[in-house]
């Protein structure tokens, strides 16, 4: 007999193609295939219809299949004998079952609003006196238990990474960044991000979890058309217990081996910290950029007359914004003291950064001083007024850079 591929074209039959194109058909004995369902026996069947017979999609329950040995030869990985306990279901209330993340001897259970664990080859048993005891069992699935606090996994399994007994996820309902370990759910989005989660976690289109073992961080991205730029990502480390950074590469998945960490972007697989040029993902160069607020005695009205930082050089001031301020007050300059090509706009002025003492100064000057606005009467500077000072600083450079002090000189305003 010649070769024949075997293929499954609709519900109780089965279709033998040869190499010569001719078909056998092979019809099922018992309805549904089940176990101990009514057997049709050999002869004449005009017409046998079961108007049961459906698809049912349990969202909520796990199953399992035969044992697999490698070692003996045995794979029943396809075997699914509904006359054994093969199911097991949660509660339905929690929503579906998103991600599963086998542990040691347990088994963790993802749904959309609730975190449980389920015990793997034991069950649980309890003694008068309410306590909890494990024993080994023909129990494949055994007692599921959930970890305290209402988080669940939402609908973005993307979202899972893990490190030893660390598991990170995403909460879209709720808004959180959530870190699963020994001691249980921890919100670690409330480590000064918990109002950025709150707002860009609800409009993500996609989020994309991987954990960095080169850096030991835990890095997402969000991804959507409503977000700025297209997507944010950012990165959880532990050391510091906050979130050090927000980088520039957008992944399609993430993942470490070897202490190297990969991601993956329009099917090419990138090796971080693996080129030469700095600020370069995807072939595609980035400047960095820092944001932060001076705001030294703040309960007080304060003109900022100049800025100073202390660094490598190539640092640009892209913007200065005060609270008080109708518009930004933007910077350019370079700290050779001449031009930016390109980055005259008319009304602005250009301070330069200068080079004093391994500091580098510049000035900060209203950008329509003829409005009197921040204006200090008798100074040549004219400086900018406020209670604080947001300030906006890049640097293109593709080398190691370095800014690790800036400061602000202040005059009271008048």
């Amino acid at each position: 007999m010649a070769d024949y591929s075997l293929k499954v074209d609709f519900f109780n039959t089965f279709i033998l193609r040869f190499e010569d194109k001719n078909e056998l058909f092979v019809e099922e004995s018992r309805i549904k295939g089940g176990f101990n369902e009514p057997f049709v026996s050999n002869g004449p069947k005009a017409h046998l219809v079961d108007e049961n017979y459906a698809e049912n999609r349990r969202e909520n329950a796990l199953i399992f299949s035969g044992i697999y040995n490698s070692r003996t030869d045995v794979n029943r990985t396809n075997v699914f004998n509904a006359a054994e306990k093969i199911t097991r279901a949660i509660d339905p209330q929690n929503g579906s079952i998103q991600k599963l993340h086998a542990e040691d001897t347990n088994l963790n259970i993802f749904q959309e609003d609730k975190v449980s664990y389920a015990l793997i080859d034991k069950d649980a048993i309890f003694t008068a006196e309410g306590g909890n005891l494990t024993a080994s069992g023909a129990q494949v699935i055994g007692q599921i238990v959930p970890y305290l606090g209402k988080y669940g996994i939402s609908k973005n399994p993307e979202s899972f990474a893990f490190k030893g007994n660390r598991k990170y996820f995403a909460d879209k309902n709720r808004g959180a960044i959530l870190r699963l370990s020994r001691d249980g759910i921890t919100e670690i989005s409330q480590a000064g991000m918990r109002d950025y989660f709150k707002d860009n976690l609800k409009i993500a289109d996609k989020i994309v979890g991987s954990y960095d073992d080169s850096c030991d961080q835990y890095s997402i991205s969000l991804q959507g058309n409503n977000l700025a730029g297209g997507y944010n990502t950012l990165t959880f480390d532990e050391m510091s217990k906050g979130w050090p950074s927000f980088y520039s590469y957008k992944p399609n998945f993430g993942f470490s081996m070897n202490k190297d960490y990969y991601t993956l972007n329009n099917n090419d697989v990138w090796k971080h910290y693996s080129n030469t040029a700095y600020n370069n993902f995807y072939g595609v160069p980035y400047s960095s950029t820092i944001t932060f607020l001076a705001n030294d005695n703040p309960s007080l009205v304060k003109n900022f007359l100049a800025i100073n930082y202390e660094g490598d050089a190539n640092w640009k001031m892209k913007s200065a914004t005060t609270d008080l301020s109708m518009q930004a007050f933007r910077i350019y300059g370079n700290n050779d003291n001449t031009d930016v090509a390109g980055a005259s706009l008319a009304g602005d002025i250009l301070p330069k950064f200068i080079k004093k003492e391994n500091k580098y100064y510049a000035q900060l000057m209203n950008k329509n001083p003829g409005t009197g606005e921040g204006q200090v009467i008798g100074v040549q500077i004219s400086g900018i007024t406020g209670f604080f000072n947001t300030v906006e600083m890049t640097n293109g450079s593709d080398l190691e850079i370095e800014l690790f002090n800036v400061s602000h000189t202040i005059t009271k305003s008048s």
